[in-house]
């Protein structure tokens, strides 16, 4: 991999946006509110969509088995670097609960030069640029 490959490279085109999710249960509402989430955020920032990996039964609750995930970083790869490519999720915890998975997961995508975001606007990008929300842990709020 080159030196330049660890770089996100702006060009005059919209980023092509890789929306991703994992659905466990055959209960789909949750799904379709998710992805439409992501639809609408890459909208409204003007992005272009590459198309929608889902990894699902099993593989959605599987932390190294994920065929869907795999497809769509060899369609990234695929795309070159010409191009700012994002991996789009509704949530981090679409990728994994288990924080150390995800990280394993997001960093395979920083590896190719993409970045991974949320639909509420937190990113990892490879440059190492990280913005995330705060999250109530469970410790008890003290006045």
């Amino acid at each position: 991999m080159s030196a330049g490959a660890h770089q996100v490279h702006p060009s005059n085109q919209p980023p092509i946006v890789f929306v991703y999710d994992r659905h466990a249960t055959t209960a789909t509402g949750m799904l379709s509110a998710r992805l439409d989430a992501c639809t609408a955020y890459l909208e409204a920032k003007g992005w272009t969509g590459g198309g929608r990996w889902l990894d699902v039964g099993d593989d959605a609750l599987s932390d190294d088995r994920r065929p869907a995930f795999d497809a769509m970083l060899r369609t990234i790869e695929a795309t070159g670097t010409g191009v700012d490519r994002v991996v789009l999720v509704p949530d981090w915890d679409r990728l994994s609960r288990n924080p150390a998975a995800r990280g394993l997961l997001t960093r395979r995508v920083l590896l190719l030069g993409a970045w991974v975001e949320t639909a509420h606007g937190e990113r990892r990008r490879p440059d190492e640029t990280w913005i995330e929300r705060a999250r109530l842990n469970g410790a008890p709020v003290i006045p």
